[in-house]
């Protein structure tokens, strides 16, 4: 079952399991997607097929319990990493967290491969759980309201033009 036939037999748990899956597991640097379907499905809730409401909670909680479940592998796997990576990578990855540190979490939704790839980054590095979890609860909010109203908003406009 593909994402298109997965989101028409269970939308809001269709939007939830895919979102959560490419944050939260390093399918996202393979098949990215996440920008456009939170635009479809705002368009599709426009349209009325979808509730709004429902959409907004599921998306956000697949984000952000991605987001969430990403840093823990990092965290879990981090002294792996640590003792295969080469000392130059490990500080480079360092100096990252170093120097952008909210802003890396608070930017990394809106980057495709960046929202996989941070959060384990992040729990890697040893950034502290209650910093980490305010910022990618903001970040998780921003990226999928902000598209799914986008696409909302992008719809109606669209709708009201043709009618």
């Amino acid at each position: 079952m593909g994402y298109a036939e997965f989101i028409q037999q269970a939308p809001y748990l269709g939007s939830f399991v895919i979102l959560l899956a490419e944050t939260g597991f390093l399918f996202g640097v393979v098949v990215p997607g996440g920008d456009s379907l939170l635009l479809a499905l705002g368009g599709l809730a426009a349209a009325g097929h979808l509730e709004l409401l429902p959409l907004l909670a599921a998306t956000y909680a697949g984000a952000f319990l991605g987001q969430v479940l990403g840093f823990f592998w990092g965290r879990r796997l981090g002294p792996a990493l640590e003792r295969r990576a080469r000392p130059e990578h490990l500080e480079r990855a360092r100096r990252f967290v170093r120097r952008f540190g909210a802003g890396a979490v608070l930017l990394a939704p809106f980057v495709p491969v960046a929202r996989t790839l941070v959060p384990f980054l992040m729990g890697a590095a040893g950034v502290p759980w209650g910093r980490y979890v305010l910022w990618v609860a903001l970040a998780s909010l921003a990226w999928s309201g902000g598209l799914v109203l986008l696409g909302y908003a992008l719809a109606k406009g669209v709708l009201k033009l043709v009618s």
